[in-house]
């Protein structure tokens, strides 16, 4: 087991001494040394206490003053200064003056921050060669255009030309066209365009001859435009154009495709306005401050450039489709920048549209698709490491606040002071905020895990921009989580959600006793569905949970039940071939179609499959050994072939087929074909004497 030394400045404590509280702090493998002001004065001891000791690791509670400790020159072997935000974390807590509940989460956060380790992830890669279309419905922006013009290359795409003084030098291209469509990504975008005026302004080599021979004067001289209201289609400006080809109005209504690196979007709907914007892309509408901020983007992203594929895709397991038949489709619905779409039976995600916010991921009933940047494996021990010390360290009640990384970094002890200030009761509750790359990437799973390892409640934060995306899709997975811990019998609200904006609900008091449950020591299996099913057996272990009943959930709930009606079910067995869970299975003795609960992920496969209409789903959670062996849904006696003997089907499934089939014009006179298999049935249609066959109809 590596050592850790977790060097705590005193500063932490808004100007009081932790040392005190350093020096009670227990841990397995790391060793908590008090530090008067790190980051000024007391850098030399502390570069000091590094190369003094044989830790494999320096952890120093401090991201504020990175700046110092990445400019420090470490001597020797000592390993590198590794910083986390102790800082806030400590400034934050509802009871800032309690010793032992900030030695506490000190403990708390020290250890996840040592026990949190990810692998390099795979790279996805950009190239911009400077090509920028400038797109605006009129000559306003046309300055801006000019500007950028001297460094990349620019096209402006207006709509509407006839404002514009055509500019002496060609630098910037200037095309009269209308942008119908736009699809694409930094490097690769792909504008639909069409043509508003019938002068080709790349063409034209502004000699104004057009202008002069117009017998109805509809020619502006300044843009070489066509005012299309009062022109005659004499034809006199495409003659005299003559060879240049600059002028023609036989394309007006043609719809041609340009590429591009990036796109500056002046216009005020927006091109992409109807999901979160891709790299290279600024929609900037008529907003001064925001147009300049894309150019100064612009100016800068130009080579090459990678950010991390920030998914795995397991297709084997995804329940999207099967035989053109619509399954799940709960990742495609989510994805706010458009990067999932259906592929046949499976999903494809183009990661250079993916901005890593891992709704997808939470979402996934299957944990077909998994977030790949920080994985809820990863994520979950830490958590256990951060309960493990904080209750070993006299810690009460421990709530994890999942934060995006980008929150302003004092958003915590801001919201404190709210709460403060309102007059609220504060909780009584240890706050452990976790930064991830973006709220909606930790989902039940991983929820469920924490809750398990000894959490008492978790909170959600999101910003305002992920809660207009993904905000229903979190309260939905909220809801049925808290369905099942509300029927598990852990009392009030233990997830959460809540928007930066009103983030001092955090420390708004709650009667929620403390969760009573025995941290477990499970691990964190690679699939999502073990760790829920993981997490789930140890709380109903630890409540007490009667497993003798199920406990019903709300619709789009990963759990549940397949009814089927009896009657009408032929048992043919189509509905196994389309489950992509094997929740759904056969007996190869029998006809019997028989169904094991814990597999189902209710994706719907096997009620768009089933031609009888035979089948629905009933949300639900079961628990204990019944949810793991296969319950018969549907049976009936094997049909033998009334001429051979041999069973082809089933006695329902011939039954309903005589009734459907036997008033049939090939079967009216001959039902009993319809009780042969496929074999007897052909001998028998040769074999008829009085009916016509087709080597009658050859003679």
């Amino acid at each position: 087991m590596s050592s850790s030394n977790v060097f705590v400045c005193a500063c932490q404590g808004s100007g009081d001494s932790l040392e005190g509280v350093v020096k009670t702090l227990r841990g397995d493998d790391r060793r908590f040394i008090p530090i008067q002001r790190a980051c000024r004065d007391g850098v030399a001891g502390l570069v000091a206490s590094a190369v003094a000791s044989s830790a494999d690791r320096c952890l120093v509670g401090c991201t504020q003053e990175q700046s110092v400790f990445d400019s420090l020159q470490i001597p020797g072997n000592a390993p590198e200064f590794e910083l986390f935000n102790l800082r806030g974390a400590l400034r934050g807590q509802p009871d800032a003056s309690n010793t032992q509940a900030k030695g506490a989460i000190v403990a708390a956060k020290s250890a996840y921050e040592i026990e949190f380790k990810v692998d390099p992830v795979p790279s996805v890669r950009f190239s911009s060669q400077g090509r920028l279309a400038f797109v605006c419905d009129d000559e306003r922006q046309l300055a801006q255009a000019q500007v950028l013009a001297k460094t990349l290359a620019v096209d402006l795409l207006i709509k509407d030309p006839t404002g514009v003084v055509l500019p002496s030098d060609r630098k910037l291209g200037i095309l009269a066209v209308e942008v119908l469509g736009l699809s694409g990504f930094l490097g690769a975008f792909t504008a639909s365009v069409r043509k508003t005026n019938p002068v080709d302004m790349e063409l034209c080599t502004r000699c104004g001859a057009c202008a002069d021979v117009c017998p109805s004067n509809s020619i502006s001289v300044q843009s070489l435009t066509i005012n299309n209201d009062t022109c005659d289609r004499s034809g006199a400006c495409v003659g005299v154009c003559g060879d240049f080809k600059a002028i023609s109005f036989a394309d007006l209504s043609e719809v041609t495709t340009r590429e591009y690196d990036m796109v500056i979007d002046c216009t005020v709907a927006g091109l992409l306005n109807d999901r979160q914007a891709p790299l290279g892309y600024w929609h900037v509408g008529h907003s001064e401050a925001l147009l300049l901020d894309a150019m100064l983007d612009a100016l800068q992203t130009v080579g090459d450039f990678e950010k991390p594929k920030f998914f795995d895709y397991k297709a084997a397991v995804c329940s999207h489709s099967r035989s053109q038949k619509n399954g799940c489709n709960a990742c495609i619905d989510v994805c706010s920048t458009k990067a999932i779409e259906s592929a046949g039976d499976k999903i494809a995600v183009n990661p250079h549209l993916c901005l890593g916010c891992g709704a997808c991921t939470t979402v996934c009933p299957t944990g077909a698709l998994q977030f790949a940047l920080t994985p809820a494996t990863s994520q979950g021990r830490a958590i256990r490491a951060a309960a493990r010390a904080f209750k070993a360290n006299g810690g009460h009640k421990l709530e994890l606040v999942f934060h995006a990384d980008d929150c302003p970094s004092n958003w915590l002890e801001l919201a404190r002071a709210n709460a403060a200030q309102n007059n609220a009761n504060l909780s009584d509750f240890s706050l452990l905020p976790i930064a991830l790359h973006h709220s909606a990437s930790a989902g039940p799973d991983l929820w469920l895990s924490a809750l398990a390892y000894g959490v008492d409640r978790i909170t959600i934060v999101q910003n305002s921009e992920e809660a207009r995306h993904y905000g229903a899709a979190i309260a939905a997975q909220v809801a049925w989580v808290n369905q099942v811990l509300t029927g598990l019998g852990m009392e009030g609200e233990r997830i959460r959600a809540v928007e930066l904006a009103h983030a001092e609900s955090v420390f708004v008091v709650a009667e929620i006793p403390g969760s009573r449950i025995e941290p477990g020591s499970f691990e964190m299996s690679n699939s999502k569905r073990t760790r829920m099913e993981f997490a789930l057996d140890h709380l109903a272990e630890q409540l007490r949970y009667d497993t003798s009943a199920s406990i019903p959930l709300v619709k789009g709930a990963p759990f549940g039940a397949v009814l089927v009606n009896k009657d009408s079910c032929t048992l043919c067995m189509s509905c196994t071939s389309a489950c992509p869970s094997s929740a759904l299975v056969d007996n190869p003795f029998e006809p019997q179609l028989r169904f094991i609960e814990r597999n189902c992920v209710q994706c719907g496969l096997c009620v768009e499959t089933c031609p009888e209409n035979a089948i629905s789903l009933l949300p639900q959670l079961t628990l204990g050994p019944v949810a793991r062996e296969k319950q018969v849904l549907n049976q009936s006696q094997p049909f033998h072939c009334i001429s051979c003997g041999k069973a082809f089907g089933t006695k329902h499934m011939i039954e309903s087929m005589l009734a459907r089939m036997s008033g049939h014009s090939m079967f009216a006179q001959n039902a009993n074909r319809l009780k042969m298999c496929g074999d007897c049935r052909v001998s028998d249609m040769f074999s008829a004497k009085d009916e016509m066959t087709i080597m009658d109809v050859k003679r």
